[in-house]
């Protein structure tokens, strides 16, 4: 009788089949146990990175009205279009220079002249850019002194023109030496 009282958990095959189960239970939970911990894990190293404010969002930043002396004025750029294109020869090789230029002034009415007297003015940066050399071109130095040089005879048209150098600066918006 004690035999009939035990209930029989064994397959037609000989294997029981309660087994199986508690197999998939055990990995169902093991997986379940191993994400928890990684969360929570995860949460914790991370927590003060979190809730501390770091760095604030380029949108959430004041931005503050730039302050100008009234004898500044708002920066005016002027392109002086089209492109100057120079060819210079260089031990018997033939080599091009294609500059494109900006002014940069405060004055509007130097925008004017500019517009004005586009021919001299185009004229006399041609011939600063005929007196050139072409390896002193390719220096930084041969660069900005260039830009010193153009900025020069504009000014001085400006200066005979206006009675005023009238720009501040010439700047580079393309320079390509081939």
């Amino acid at each position: 009788m004690a035999d009939d009282d035990t209930l029989d958990t064994t397959d037609e095959k000989g294997g029981k089949s309660g087994g199986k189960l508690k197999m998939i239970l055990m990995i169902v939970g093991g997986i379940v146990l191993i994400s928890s911990l990684s969360i929570f894990g995860t949460w914790f190293m991370l927590k003060d990175k979190i809730s501390e404010p770091g760095m604030p969002d380029m949108s959430e930043l004041p931005m503050d009205e730039p302050t100008m002396t009234p004898s500044q004025g708002a920066a005016i750029y002027h392109a002086m279009q089209p492109a100057f294109i120079v060819n210079y020869t260089s031990g018997g090789r033939s080599r091009f220079l294609q500059v494109e230029l900006s002014v940069l002034t405060r004055d509007p009415a130097a925008i004017e002249v500019l517009i004005l007297h586009n021919p001299l003015i185009r004229n006399n940066l041609l011939d600063v850019f005929s007196a050139q050399d072409v390896m002193t071109l390719s220096t930084a130095d041969g660069k900005q002194k260039l830009a010193d040089e153009l900025t020069k005879a504009i000014q001085d048209v400006l200066i005979i023109e206006m009675g005023r150098p009238g720009i501040e600066s010439v700047l580079f918006r393309s320079f390509i030496m081939q």
